[in-house]
Order: C-alpha cells, then structure tokens, then sequence
C-alpha cells in the first residue's frame, strides 16, 4: 500500500497534512519532500493528521522527529493528531528509547515496530 498526503492550508502559512496509507521505507521520502517544501515556502505550523495512518516504520519515525526538529528550531509549531492506537504506541516505545543503536539495524527495528503494532491491534498490549 502507498502513502496519501492531502496537503490543506488552513491560513498562510498554517499546513494540515492528513496521512493515510503506510509510512514506511518505501514511502517516507514523499513525506520528507513535502515537510521539506513547506519549511522552504516559511510554513509557521504544520500538523500531521495521522487518522488514516494505518502503519509506520522506523524509517517514518525519523521523518517525523526530524521534522519536530526542523520546526522547533525554525520557531514554528509542529503538532500531531489523530493517531491510531497501534501507531501511538510506537512514538511511546521510540520516546522512551534513548539509544538509536538500540537496533541493529533498520530491518530489525521495523520488524520490532510491527510486532508493536500487531500486537496492539489484537489487543495483547495497549
């Protein structure tokens, strides 16, 4: 499955970005390109709706921290939205790791986080 972004202005320089679809080692570049033409063209805020999200990497992970980063220091303001219980989740476990080499690899931190994700949409964990 791919990644949609509906791209909608709120007020100059007010972005929502709804997401749906996988945001993961396949998609995160599409994501990265818009966040990035839009910290280009002066965005003040930017918030990722993550309502139809139905699945994230670590590779989307780091797309979103960065862009945390980007806007922070940019003096501008990032928000997240909307995020389904498997996806929220995986922010909660990738806050609480301190230590990126946690993970020998990305192919084994995506398959970390998919367990994560499965695991809370049956209901194991929550």
């Amino acid at each position: 499955m791919s990644l949609q972004i509906r791209t909608t202005e709120r007020k100059p320089g007010y972005f929502e970005l709804g997401l749906s679809g996988r945001l993961d080692s396949s998609t995160y570049q599409e994501l990265d390109n818009k966040l990035n033409y839009l910290y280009n063209s002066a965005a003040k805020a930017i918030v990722l709706d993550f309502s139809a999200l139905e699945y994230i990497s670590s590779m989307g992970l780091r797309v979103v921290f960065k862009a945390v980063k980007d806007m922070k220091a940019s003096g501008g303001v990032f928000m997240m939205t909307n995020m389904q219980p498997a996806i929220k989740k995986v922010f909660e476990i990738a806050n609480a790791i301190a230590d990126d080499s946690l993970f020998l690899s990305i192919e084994e931190a995506d398959n970390y986080y998919q367990s994560i994700q499965d695991q809370v949409k049956k209901g194991s964990i929550s």
